[in-house]
């Protein structure tokens, strides 16, 4: 019976495991790593042994809005070292200490946390820790204290999602499948990264932020007859008059970029006129799009910044579908989160 159970219990975590990324939710911005995690064995009577990582590196990041598995102009996380140092054996075979896990170049950390609840499960074939990861589960999230770091010499798409989506919350979750190629995990183990992943937290439904799309204030003359002027001025000098901001919003039929981008950024600056101020934090996709028009904007961006960019586009003429994007991502903001 005791070997019935035991034979029960590892076929439900076995399940639990490999029901799809049901620890994950889609849409998050995750990261994965692969490479090698050896222990080593308790010395009698003084508890010394340790879990650590060794050749472990990014493999994969996934984005809020898409993945990729290239080093691009906003990505320089991947190929980068994992490390986790401290892990000492507690005494159980498959227990360890609080550590530090890192993500390092070898001298720029661009992420460290504590790893906690350190305790491995097995269904016979591989060792898991974290096997039950849900992000929408804080009792599941293992990883505190996360510090997150880029400059413009180690650019992250990826840590910069994380800064937007935690917050100051700073509690991440993260999961390892292990797989021994040599030895036993109660004593000197090597084993290859089956699954490494670390996890982002859900974002959270927003409250409005007063945004209103094109096809709102098209139909509302009202309420657009009581902004326009403000627009005008907010707009700096895209529009000469009233009459001018109108001309492009209410286009119909085919049109160049040059004239989309103005109809969006007309009701981008009735928006800003009205009730989305100006120093709004933009999303993280939404700075995605910034940093098409200026590479300079980082977490902190804002719609005024926004504002500016857009115009700037606008007046030279140029990156106008991305200025046109970017007015369109921030005026449809509110019905898209409500979306989610």
């Amino acid at each position: 019976m005791k070997k019935l159970l035991m034979i029960v219990a590892a076929l439900a975590l076995f399940i639990s495991i490999g029901a799809g990324n049901s620890w994950s939710v889609i849409g998050l911005p995750t990261a994965n790593f692969s490479g090698n995690a050896q222990t080593t064995a308790t010395i009698p009577d003084t508890s010394i042994g340790s879990l650590v990582l060794v050749k472990a590196v990014i493999s994969n990041i996934n984005y809020l809005y898409g993945s990729t598995t290239e080093n691009g102009a906003n990505e320089s996380i991947i190929g980068k070292t994992v490390t986790i140092s401290g892990a000492a054996r507690t005494g159980d075979n498959n227990i360890f200490s609080d550590a530090v896990i890192t993500i390092s170049d070898g001298s720029f950390n661009y992420f460290s946390a504590t790893l906690s609840n350190i305790m491995f499960v097995t269904d016979g074939l591989k060792w898991y820790l974290n096997p039950t990861l849900d992000i929408n589960n804080p009792g599941t999230l293992n990883l505190t204290n996360v510090v997150l770091n880029t400059d413009a010499i180690h650019p992250s798409q990826y840590i910069n999602e994380l800064q937007s989506v935690i917050g100051t919350n700073a509690t991440l979750g993260m999961k390892m499948t292990l797989l021994i190629t040599d030895g036993s995990f109660d004593g000197n183990s090597t084993s290859d990264i089956f699954t490494g992943l670390i996890d982002g937290t859900p974002p959270s439904a927003d409250a409005p932020s007063g945004a209103r799309s094109m096809g709102f204030w098209k139909t509302h003359d009202e309420e657009r007859n009581s902004f326009i002027n403000a627009a005008v001025t907010k707009s700096g000098g895209v529009f000469a008059s009233a009459n001018d901001l109108n001309y492009y919003l209410s286009m119909q039929g085919k049109k160049d970029m040059l004239k989309k981008a103005k109809q969006q950024y007309a009701a981008l600056c009735l928006n800003a006129a009205s009730s989305l101020p100006e120093s709004t934090l933009l999303t993280a996709g939404e700075i995605q799009i910034l940093q098409y028009l200026n590479p300079g904007y980082g977490t902190g961006a804002t719609v005024g910044d926004a504002l500016t960019e857009i115009r700037n586009s606008i007046l030279s003429n140029a990156n106008l579908e991305n200025a046109k994007d970017l007015g369109d991502e921030i005026n449809n903001r509110d019905e898209k989160n409500a979306s989610m």
